[in-house]
């Protein structure tokens, strides 16, 4: 991710992992629908796409990652908090646009949006979330 964007779209990496050995690209690694979604429209509105993981916070789509089963809990918060306001901040990030499942439907997801909220008022960036499905076609007007 180069420092010239300001603002990226992300969604939360999932249970369903590629379990190759060694390091793959995250969005090879996360096997989702969603996440294949969240990515092609990031290319579309030719913005960044990061992923928010359990494990290493927010990371670039393209960062090569282990395998790993992780799911972010309450106790995890102070970590990851710290890491996501880091990629914030490393980057120039000044919004965030989150498409998540809405957390009232799964209660596992709250963490990270908790996480995401805290990092993005400590490196002040706009956070702008969507509950994800039904997917925006376009992101630019966001």
């Amino acid at each position: 991710m180069t420092e010239d964007h300001k603002t990226i779209i992300c969604t939360i990496c999932c249970r369903e992992k590629d379990r190759a050995e060694g390091l793959l690209p995250a969005i090879r690694r996360y096997r989702s629908d969603r996440i294949r979604k969240v990515h092609s429209l990031a290319r579309k509105a030719g913005l960044p796409f990061a992923v928010l993981s359990g494990k290493f916070g927010l990371i670039d789509g393209n960062k090569p990652i282990p395998y790993y089963d992780k799911l972010m809990g309450d106790d995890d918060l102070g970590k990851i908090i710290g890491l996501n306001t880091a990629f914030l901040e490393k980057n120039g990030i000044r919004k965030v646009i989150f498409l998540l499942p809405d957390p009232a439907d799964d209660p596992h997801l709250r963490p990270y949006l908790r996480s995401l909220q805290s990092a993005a008022r400590a490196a002040g960036s706009k956070l702008e979330t969507i509950f994800v499905p039904p997917y925006p076609e376009s992101l630019i007007d966001l």
